[in-house]
């Protein structure tokens, strides 16, 4: 299972390897929403039958050499077009320095495949779908679930997916078995225990209140939805199953950690790389208004002190070394107000992003 890093304040995750189950999926966002239950991709509405609806739908193309820029695509085709809806969260194609999928979940997958032999896959959040994608490209996988909040932007996800891999032989069979659903959080799968999850990116504003009691530590961190997904979780992992939280470096690795260790888990960092920061106004500027609101302070970087920074260092060998690069980096980061003001005189702002992989605490060994 993955979960991004929009599910800070809202998140993402990814889980591998579900008790046996017939077809993976991914989830992680939301809030109460009208179901979509579709059980195999055959039965996934036409979106373009919807166009009327969603007149403001967009078409992007991707080249995958170009944009999975840590990684050749091997079983996707290599150009291939997408559709977004308004409700999607989009991808930035013209940057991937900016964008989650491109910067942190295709190294992330790479890395964990290295001694992970992962089948069924679930995304939470999936927006467009090109998380779900990478994982197929990436992955040997059996079966495939991708959710969102919202049914359309689940529905086009699930179109975008089979148009990645029309005519990709090796991918018929985990394509056909895509699972997809729409609701908050874990909740779409809660009659599916046993499958795989993973998520991506999608409508993460508009989740609804929740009322669990949350630990400190996943609070004060802005990493409640992460914590819960987690919990959630457990009822679906197999043994030897991971999940891989995806969280921008704004708050401490321990923080990080000690929110998944307060879930049930045993964490690790498995890769930790920089991003530039996406929507800056709307990302750095709630930052900055939770850190004068009297939160703790939560920390970005200049982009140019990134890239020095982790020149030369893969995201693999950062996460093996992470403790020493957050060390390294200490002395140059900026507090949200600090860097909301940066941002305003058109300084570019970035910050540091860590995959932790966790597996719960009585299972040992990778998933």
């Amino acid at each position: 299972m993955y979960i991004p890093s929009s599910y800070q304040s809202f998140s993402p995750m990814t889980l591998s390897k579900i008790r046996s189950a017939t077809a993976s999926s991914q989830t992680v966002y939301s809030k109460d929403v009208g179901a979509v239950n579709i059980k195999s991709s055959k039965e996934i509405p036409n979106v373009e039958s919807n166009l009327e609806l969603y007149h403001d739908i967009r078409e992007v193309v991707i080249d995958v050499q170009s944009f999975f820029i840590f990684g050749k695509a091997t079983t996707v085709l290599p150009t291939f077009t997408i559709h977004l809806t308004p409700l999607t969260y989009l991808p930035k194609v013209d940057e991937p320095r900016r964008d989650w999928v491109a910067s942190v979940a295709v190294p992330a997958f790479m890395a964990h495949r290295e001694d992970s032999a992962v089948r069924r896959f679930v995304t939470i959040g999936t927006g467009s779908g090109l998380d779900a994608i990478a994982a197929l490209d990436i992955f040997d996988l059996e079966s495939l679930a991708i959710t969102d909040l919202h049914p359309v932007v689940v529905q086009t996800a699930a179109s975008n997916i089979k148009a990645a891999t029309a005519g990709c032989p090796s991918l018929t069979k985990a394509v056909e078995s895509l699972v997809a659903h729409s609701g908050d959080l874990l909740t779409p799968l809660k009659d599916h225990e046993g499958q795989a999850l993973h998520s991506g990116q999608a409508s993460s504003t508009y989740a609804a209140e929740r009322y669990e009691q949350i630990p400190a530590i996943a609070n004060d961190s802005l990493l409640a939805l992460h914590w819960l997904a987690l919990v959630q979780a457990k009822t679906l992992l197999a043994p030897g199953g991971a999940v891989l939280s995806s969280m921008g470096g704004r708050v401490p690795l321990a923080a990080m950690l000690e929110m998944a260790r307060s879930a049930g888990y045993v964490p690790q960092v498995l890769t930790y790389t920089w991003k530039i920061q996406s929507e800056p106004e709307e990302v750095i500027g709630g930052y900055n208004k939770n850190q004068e609101d009297g939160t703790r302070p939560f920390y970005f970087y200049l982009a140019e002190v990134l890239e020095r920074e982790f020149a030369g260092i893969t995201p693999l060998e950062g996460g093996r070394v992470a403790a020493w690069i957050e060390q390294q980096l200490a002395p140059y980061r900026l507090d949200a107000v600090v860097a909301y003001e940066a941002h305003k005189t058109g300084i570019i702002i970035g910050h540091t992003v860590a995959v932790v992989r966790s597996v719960i605490s009585d299972v040992q060994g990778p998933a």
